[in-house]
């Protein structure tokens, strides 16, 4: 008798808001040029959920690393980033990356490693996407 198992990865009770295939999908039925995406992007964003390698016991797997963090986007380009009562201020930018389908990618001064990754939008969920080199996903929603 063979058997056999399809799962998801470790992770079966993620929230399906944060399911990169939904949100790749839904990124993908808008179009996003320089000024749509920093337009959504302008705003209060609060650190929800990080997706990555299947490890389950480092503080970043689960939510205690990034937990509380927002960073907020003002449209001068400048923002604050609000991280367990640390207040710092930042300037961003968005750059578009080289054969990735038109997706953005953040430049923050200084760097904030949460950011990092292909950015892609759904609603009101943000998605950093690492994973497709091996890092991480954070999954931000707009307050």
């Amino acid at each position: 008798m063979i058997m056999l198992f399809v799962g998801q990865g470790c992770d079966d009770n993620q929230n399906p808001m944060y399911d990169y295939g939904r949100i790749w999908k839904c990124h993908h039925e808008n179009t996003w040029n320089y000024e749509t995406t920093k337009n959504k992007i302008v705003g209060l964003w609060e650190w929800k959920y990080i997706k990555c390698c299947g490890e389950t016991t480092k503080s970043y797997q689960n939510g205690t690393e990034s937990k509380g963090l927002k960073i907020e986007f003002n449209a001068d380009s400048t923002g604050i980033l609000i991280d367990k009562n640390e207040i710092r201020e930042f300037t961003w930018d968005i750059d578009i990356l080289v054969n990735e389908n038109g997706l953005y990618q953040f430049r923050t001064t200084p760097i904030i490693s949460q950011l990092h990754g292909r950015l892609l939008l759904c609603d009101n969920v943000m998605m950093c996407n690492s994973s497709y080199i091996d890092g991480v996903d954070n999954f931000f929603e707009k307050d």
